[in-house]
C-alpha cells in the first residue's frame, strides 16, 4: 500500500434544537479547536492537520424525531425499553464509542473531574461518566493506558460515548 488508510473524521447528526448545547458541552468539556461554527455545521479538530482527526456535528431534524419516537415507543414496548436500557448500561468499552487521546495523564484526570462536575452541576448538558479504568485497578486493558468513557446524552440515545485515553509516561 502506498498510503495507509486512516480515519480522518467522524460526523454526528443531532437534533437541531440541541446543537447550541452540544457546542457548549464540547467547548467546556474537551476544549478542542473549533474551526467552523455555522448554523448547519459545527466542526472541531484535534490536530493542526485539517485532514486528520476532525469531528463534525450537523443539525438533522430526523435525529430529533428518532430520539422522540424512541422515547415514546420505549414507554409502550417493554422489549424496546429493555434493549435501550441494556445499551445505556453496557460497559463503556462494549458500547459504540469514539476514542481520542489527550496529551497527559494530568490532563486526563482534570478532564475527568470536569466531566463529573458537569454531570452534577449542569444537567442540561447531559454528561455522564460511564466507566473509568486506570492502570493497576484490575480492569485496565494494559499497564499504561488510562480510559474514561464519557456519554453525551445530547447526541441521542445511542452512539453518544467518547473514550478519553491517556498513556502513562
Amino acid at each position: 500500500m502506498e498510503h495507509a488508510h486512516r480515519w480522518n473524521h467522524v460526523n454526528f447528526a443531532v437534533a437541531p434544537e440541541r446543537l447550541p448545547l452540544v457546542e457548549e458541552c464540547i467547548d467546556v468539556l474537551f476544549g478542542w479547536e473549533k474551526f467552523v461554527a455555522k448554523p448547519y455545521l459545527l466542526g472541531y479538530r484535534l490536530t493542526g492537520d485539517m485532514h486528520e482527526a476532525a469531528l463534525y456535528f450537523r443539525p438533522v431534524v430526523a435525529a430529533g424525531t428518532l430520539a422522540e419516537s424512541l422515547e415514546r415507543l420505549r414507554r409502550q414496548d417493554s422489549e424496546l425499553a429493555g434493549a435501550l436500557a441494556a445499551l445505556d448500561q453496557l460497559e463503556g468499552d462494549w458500547a459504540d464509542h469514539t476514542g481520542f487521546m489527550v496529551g497527559s495523564v494530568e490532563e486526563w484526570e482534570q478532564r475527568l473531574v470536569l466531566a463529573s462536575r458537569l454531570a452534577q452541576e449542569r444537567p442540561a448538558l447531559a454528561v455522564r461518566v460511564v466507566d473509568v479504568l486506570r492502570p493497576g485497578d484490575g480492569r485496565a486493558q494494559t499497564p499504561y493506558l488510562y480510559q474514561a468513557f464519557i456519554r453525551l446524552g445530547l447526541l441521542g440515545p445511542t452512539r453518544n460515548t467518547f473514550e478519553m485515553q491517556a498513556r502513562k509516561a
